[in-house]
């Protein structure tokens, strides 16, 4: 560094043409400044800027930029939320072009500004709010408010802070519709308190054309039309109130209209009748009140006219309910009704509007249908029916030729008499029962059978069959043997139903070894032959060896047809010389006949410390071949290397030596 200095000094000093050629700031600037700051070119302007020894302050950055300095000083905008000096971002020297802001407007993120645009402000251009320019004719992006009329048009007009808070009822997504639960109490911030259907009416419903302050609300006029033409002057609220338009006479406050202060009191319905349901859209005076005919048809036409004049409705029916007569049937008419009768509706046997019978007394031919097609035409349907209902008979079946007992006292009649059929129907099962057992037994059910239950069964297998139950079998059920309703079996023995799990090594011959006790517990076929069964062998399940792949007879009678080899053939396939039946271990292996006596410690080891995986042939007898960790060559003892451990140790303990 120093003979750049010094290079630099003597070219000074030797070539004084260069002071006047390049210019002493070309010498110490870096570089040419951008052009906002071209103003500040030339070495008597780098204080502006630069501070001796300290590099570019940003004090000195903010005595120019005092918009910033304030943003800087309340905490607010964008350059308020970045950590590091001013030349961290904003670089200078690079030239005249240079790019001084570095401010990418496609990448740059607004949030970090403390305002994130949102909804549909995230659409529009910079240009459109930005609008300020420097001095340079750039554009600045500083010194704009947050708040909504800074740009917007306040068409409310609002006079408080808090009705300038255009958030309370839009948002940025749309300005229209409003939200649908905006912060606006309509109640304290106006004059007018909205009650009743009033709260729940759409705001554009009144306020239209942007209208909203100040508007008409003294009359009720200023917004509703006067159905009634001035014939009840303006002060609607006499008859009517907020709550509903037609509900009039439940007026919150004051006296509601009232109808009985006219020639027509209400009574009953009519009180819950709509006003324009008599008076018509245009409410005024009604002439014809005095006769029903007035407002309702006459629905009987003249059935009655010599009996009551039109006025007289009330003879039958009342204010309280059209359908709710006064008319008593028993007493008025030539037709008293009784039980189920009574619950059914006027019009159900009066259809087509007729209420007097033409002539003669009704029977119950004139409404109901004869559904036995005139089998009982010289019986009356009472006979049989009541008026209680018409499924409840007093018909009595003993008394027929087929007395009813058992299951059949609880069948519906529809079950046995199809299509209304009651008479001439044979009695026997077949009539009405399929025959499952096609023919096969005759047609004597009652053998077998009884009316209390189907499958109650009065069969005797052991009386009456060739082929005596007991045992298991007798937990059977019938078609558990007789499948497919095949009740004479031509054969019937043991493979009939069973299947052979043996495939054939024993014949049929089951009961050699199985009872109808329980199949699972054998005559003990094992107790006895060439294989007989002892110890844990004696506990096994069949099925543990005689598996569906091999047959019983097949089966090899070496230990080695089932369990797997552990020595790997290294000893012999008499496993019984070693091994019991009771249990696998321990063995009754006796070592001495090997050549190698246990003895001491060695009788206590398990047979894998010395025989490693399974080998148990041909391993070496001397100590060293498994206490060769043991043998410490640098003992005195040792150290001519020799392998003899017993002229020193026993087998007894390694220690005390001999």
């Amino acid at each position: 560094m120093k003979s750049f200095w010094m290079t630099l000094c003597l070219v000074g000093i030797l070539s004084p043409a260069a002071w006047g050629q390049f210019g002493l700031s070309n010498l110490v600037s870096p570089g040419e400044l951008s052009s906002p700051h071209k103003s500040l070119e030339g070495i008597k302007n780098c204080t502006q800027c630069h501070s001796t020894g300290s590099g570019v302050p940003d004090q000195k950055c903010l005595d120019c930029h005092k918009d910033i300095d304030e943003q800087l000083k309340t905490s607010q905008g964008y350059h308020a939320r970045l950590i590091g000096d001013c030349a961290t971002c904003h670089s200078e020297h690079k030239g005249k072009s240079y790019d001084l802001m570095g401010l990418k407007r496609m990448d740059f993120d607004h949030t970090d500004t403390g305002w994130p645009l949102t909804g549909a402000h995230d659409e529009v251009k910079c240009e459109a709010c930005h609008k300020k320019k420097r001095e340079s004719g750039s554009p600045s992006y500083l010194g704009l408010d947050t708040q909504c009329q800074s740009c917007h048009q306040d068409i409310h007009r609002g006079r408080s802070a808090q009705q300038k808070k255009c958030e309370r009822c839009h948002s940025t997504g749309q300005w229209k519709p409003i939200r649908d639960r905006i912060n606006f109490d309509h109640n304290q911030e106006t004059r007018y308190r909205l009650t009743g259907s009033h709260r729940s009416v759409d705001c554009y419903a009144c306020h239209t054309k942007k209208n909203w302050a100040p508007y008409l609300f003294e009359q009720c006029t200023d917004c509703h039309k006067d159905p009634h033409r001035g014939q009840f002057g303006t002060s609607c609220t006499k008859c009517h109130n907020t709550n509903s338009w037609g509900k009039s006479r439940k007026k919150v406050g004051g006296e509601a209209f009232d109808h009985s202060k006219t020639r027509f009191p209400l009574r009953g319905q009519h009180r819950s009748v709509p006003c324009v349901n008599c008076h018509g859209p245009v409410i005024g005076k009604m002439e014809n009140f005095d006769q029903c005919s007035g407002c309702h048809n006459n629905p009987h036409g003249t059935q009655f006219q010599n009996l009551w004049t039109p006025k007289d409705c009330t003879s039958c029916h009342q204010e309280q309910s059209w359908t709710r007569l006064d008319f008593s049937h028993n007493k008025d008419a030539r037709y008293e009704l009784q039980g189920k009768h009574l619950e059914v509706p006027c019009q159900q046997c009066h259809y087509d509007r007729k209420y007097r019978w033409l002539s003669g007394t009704p029977d119950c031919g004139t409404c109901h249908e004869d559904v036995h097609r005139g089998q009982f035409s010289d019986r009356p349907c009472m006979s049989c029916h009541d008026f209680e209902g018409f499924a409840k008979k007093k018909f009595d079946h003993s008394k027929t030729r087929f007395p009813l007992v058992g299951k059949h006292q609880k069948v519906q009649c529809s079950s046995c008499h199809l299509q209304g059929r009651y008479a001439g129907i044979g009695t026997d099962c077949q009539n009405c029962h399929n025959d499952f057992h096609d023919g096969e037994l005759g047609q004597a059910c009652k053998r077998c059978h009884a009316p209390t239950a189907f499958n109650d069964i009065e069969f005797d297998h052991n009386r009456s069959s060739r082929f005596k139950i007991d045992g298991a079998h007798e937990k059977n059920l019938c078609n558990q043997c007789h499948w497919n309703n095949k009740y004479k079996l031509g054969k019937f023995d043991c493979g009939t139903c069973h299947r052979d799990v043996h495939q054939g090594s024993f014949g049929t011959g089951c009961a050699r070894c199985h009872t109808t006790t329980e199949f699972e517990r054998s005559e003990g076929y094992h107790d006895f032959g060439d294989f007989s069964l002892g110890g844990v062998h004696d506990q096994l399940e069949c099925d543990q060896c005689h598996s569906p792949t091999k047959a019983v007879r097949v089966l090899e009678k070496q230990c080695g047809s089932c369990h797997r080899d552990p020595h790997m053939n290294s000893l012999s396939d008499r496993c019984i010389d070693c091994h019991r039946q009771t249990s696998w271990l321990p063995s009754t292996f006796q070592h001495n006949q090997t050549g190698f006596e246990l003895s001491g410690a060695h009788r206590f080891l398990e047979c894998s410390d010395c025989h490693y995986s399974r080998v148990f042939g041909g391993l070496p007898q001397e100590c060293y071949f498994c206490h060769f960790k043991d043998f410490n060559p640098s003992l005195p003892a040792h150290a001519g290397g020799s392998t003899t451990c017993d002229s020193c140790h026993y087998t007894f303990g390694f220690r005390p030596t001999k």
